[in-house]
């Protein structure tokens, strides 16, 4: 029971009841009334996260970091896949059409994960959308590397069976270019110097000293010797299989129409003849006909660090030499 209070009362020497005034009775409950209202909001903060104990705080850190390492994985994945498509680009342009085979098929070669067994499964499990993210580009790689080895596999047995062919391939690059220093404009879209306008450069500039050496960059015959106004001295040498090379702009010869070469036989000299706006060498690559990029051609001279720096050299320029 709760004990009841009592005033003295010294004129009647008597113990009276003590009343509570209705203003200390409004005091006692609005104590009441902010001691539940301040236990509620503490007991909000901690049921609502708001307040986090020590192991929270360590897993919502750890959280944190995936999340970040997740995002450094996509990043190199998608480098990844820059890297891969460089490969396929230069497995169509170059290494399968060497032995005749068509570039394979888009159905074929951006061929979904379907028909094996998935690298992460984790379709069926509550995954953040990165981790999900991260493991689909993961599938699509391996399927995109799995087609691409296959690929490489069956131009290897070809070139195996063929190896005749590989010597006909031009392979280096037609002059001395140490630290690649004289690599000019390349493939593509230029500003004729001399004509002084935009139109295609169907080949590779390498700026030289008249009188540098120029090289046969594969075996062949020399299908024409001849002087253009618009190249001047030409030299042009059929290598069989589709391929033919096309170097312009010389100074003088060193070799005869229908003479054979090799890879690395000295044919000619670097000139500034034909409309040249300075000493350099033109060099083409061409495909049943049809000019492509002398760069992909290149890879018996370059490491792929090499490869990437002259892909940046030969499109830096906005204009040509010829």
């Amino acid at each position: 029971m709760a004990q009841k209070k009592f005033y003295f009362n010294p004129d009647h020497l008597s113990l009276t009841p003590a009343k509570r005034s209705l203003k200390k009775r409004i005091a006692i409950i609005s104590v009441f009334i902010l001691i539940c209202m301040a236990l509620g909001t503490v007991g909000y903060f901690l049921t609502s996260g708001l307040i986090l104990t020590p192991r929270e705080n360590n897993l919502l850190s750890q959280n944190e970091k995936l999340i970040n390492l997740y995002q450094s994985l996509n990043e190199k994945l998608d480098e990844y896949e820059v890297a891969l498509s460089e490969l396929r680009t230069m497995d169509d342009s170059i290494y399968r059409s060497l032995i005749g085979k068509a570039p394979m098929p888009p159905t074929i070669r951006n061929a979904g994960t379907g028909g094996h067994e998935p690298v992460l499964n984790l379709r069926d499990a509550a995954y953040p959308g990165t981790v999900l993210n991260t493991a689909e580009k993961i599938e699509q790689l391996d399927s995109h590397m799995k087609m691409q080895m296959n690929s490489f596999r069956s131009v290897l047995n070809e070139m195996i069976s063929n190896k005749n062919r590989l010597v006909h391939l031009p392979a280096i690059m037609p002059i001395s270019n140490d630290n690649l220093r004289r690599t000019g404009s390349g493939f593509g879209m230029r500003l004729h110097p001399i004509l002084n306008i935009v139109r295609m450069h169907e080949g590779i500039d390498f700026h030289a000293p008249v009188g540098t050496e120029v090289f046969a960059t594969a075996d062949g015959v020399v299908k024409d010797v001849r002087t253009s106004q618009t190249f001047g001295k030409v030299i042009v040498i059929d290598h069989g299989y589709g391929l033919e090379t096309f170097y312009a702009h010389l100074s003088a010869y060193n070799v005869r129409k229908g003479e054979k070469v090799a890879r690395g036989n000295m044919i000619g000299y670097v000139g500034n003849t034909g409309l040249s706006r300075g000493p350099h060498l033109h060099y083409e690559v061409h495909l049943f006909n049809r000019e492509v990029d002398p760069v992909n051609y290149f890879f018996k001279d370059l490491t792929p660090e090499e490869y990437k720096e002259i892909v940046l050299i030969s499109q830096s320029f906005e204009e040509s030499m010829d």
